[in-house]
């Protein structure tokens, strides 16, 4: 046994984690675990999966403290900080009144709204300078293509 006991359950769930191709940094962690259930040395794994030493001795005492979590969630990144969309939120509600309405309302020749069209209807509305990345951002979450 190594440095972390896994239920048979856990192992289980973390190699199929291992094996994901679409998130990279929770399969690298679920190898961490699993190579340190194996019993191979911190230092080792942190060379098999390029985490560092510290790393590896935060992810093993997060996992520990999530116990009551599922295995995919105590392998996850922790809530991230930064500054919330606001922007995109304010587009994403301009945008849903807009799309149901036909552009010409608004002076425009086109009978579909294009990117740039939205941009500057948002801007007319909100005194808000707002890039047309915002706007496809917006578009695609809302799901309209």
């Amino acid at each position: 046994m190594g440095l972390i006991r896994l239920a048979k359950k856990a192992r289980e769930g973390l190699t199929r984690i291992s094996r994901s191709r679409s998130d990279k940094r929770r399969a690298r962690r679920a190898k961490a675990l699993l190579g340190l259930h194996h019993g191979k040395s911190v230092q080792q794994v942190a060379q098999d999966t390029g985490l560092s030493r510290q790393a590896i001795y935060n992810l093993q005492k997060r996992y520990l403290d999530r116990r009551a979590a599922r295995v995919q969630q105590r392998v996850s990144d922790g809530a991230h900080t930064g500054r919330p969309p606001r922007k995109r939120q304010l587009v994403m509600r301009i945008v849903t009144k807009l799309i149901k309405r036909n552009p010409r309302r608004y002076g425009y020749a086109s009978t579909d709204w294009t990117v740039p069209m939205l941009n500057q209807e948002v801007q007319k509305q909100t005194g808000v300078e707002v890039s047309h990345r915002t706007i496809r951002r917006a578009l695609r979450a809302l799901h309209i293509r």
